[in-house]
């Protein structure tokens, strides 16, 4: 009996000592689209109960968000009193109602957030402009998050790149990992985004195979829907394997993804955006 009590202590004590090693974290991408006013169908004011929704169900820690207005932003937090949110918009500025954001949300009483930056896509990345051939301007929202109950810090970087400027589409890449690697060296670190280029395509193996990063998909224990397209375009009949969205994590440190899942929630007989969510489950190193 006494041996049994000891080796159970044991058990218990590396248990412990395993669940302090490692904080656990749900990580989504989610390109919720902007109040497109030619779309009368599908608008804003029907889909945000939808957001909201997908947002209480999964209780994510972090999301990536692309595309809404601030005036999205506006009618969305209220309703999601758990989270704040990081970022500005494609001009540079927070007042302009229908200027896309790349916002980063979190969970409030989880995260302290140590520092945050914007940079544009496009030769002078430090400053508003449209890049190279790009149809917008495109940004990238990053943040330094520390975790609260355990002290783990990391970066979170949050994207939209073009989806039609041939230089754009294939500089942009280059530039990321460039800013990955002046911002976050040495960091575990998460790359959220709409990437407006799938799997087979050669910008998406300039980040995969770049050695600093790499497509959570490909290092998850599991995968759920993983044979469904992340652009649903609001028709539940499209067809396909094709993933413009991506959750790209550190190489080193490494993280232990335990669970990847594209969530193909519909609310009440629509999908609340054109793009379905991304959400990874974690432990962070």
């Amino acid at each position: 009996m006494r041996r049994l009590l000891f080796l159970l202590t044991l058990f218990l004590i590396g248990q412990s000592q395993l669940s302090a090693q490692t904080a656990k974290l749900k990580i989504a991408s989610y390109n919720i689209q902007y109040d497109n006013p030619r779309d009368s169908v599908n608008t804003w004011k029907k889909r945000l109960p939808g957001v909201v929704y997908i947002f209480n169900k999964y209780q994510f820690d972090i999301v990536g968000g692309q595309e809404p207005y601030l005036a999205q932003l506006n009618d969305l937090m209220p309703q999601i009193p758990d989270y704040a949110y990081i970022g500005i918009n494609i001009r540079g500025t927070t007042n302009i109602l229908k200027g896309h954001y790349t916002p980063i949300f979190y969970k409030k009483e989880k995260f302290d957030v140590l520092d945050w930056g914007t940079f544009w896509f496009s030769e002078t990345p430090d400053k508003p402009g449209r890049g190279w051939d790009a149809h917008s301007n495109r940004i990238c929202t990053w943040v330094k998050f520390k975790e609260k109950k355990e002290g783990k810090e990391f970066f979170f970087f949050n994207i939209h790149f073009d989806h039609k400027g041939v230089i754009a589409r294939r500089e942009s890449p280059k530039l990321l990992l460039s800013k990955i690697k002046e911002i976050a060296d040495g960091y575990p670190l998460f790359v959220t985004g709409d990437f407006n280029t799938n799997q087979h395509h050669d910008n998406y193996k300039v980040l995969n195979e770049s050695g600093l990063v790499k497509d959570s998909y490909h290092l998850a224990k599991r995968i759920r829907n993983r044979n469904t397209p992340t652009f649903n375009g609001y028709r539940a009949e499209l067809k396909g394997t094709n993933r413009i969205d991506h959750i790209y994590v550190s190489l080193s440190p490494a993280l232990d993804i335990k669970s990847y899942r594209i969530l193909t929630d519909s609310y009440k007989g629509m999908y609340p955006s054109d793009h379905f969510p991304i959400m990874l489950e974690i432990g962070l190193p």
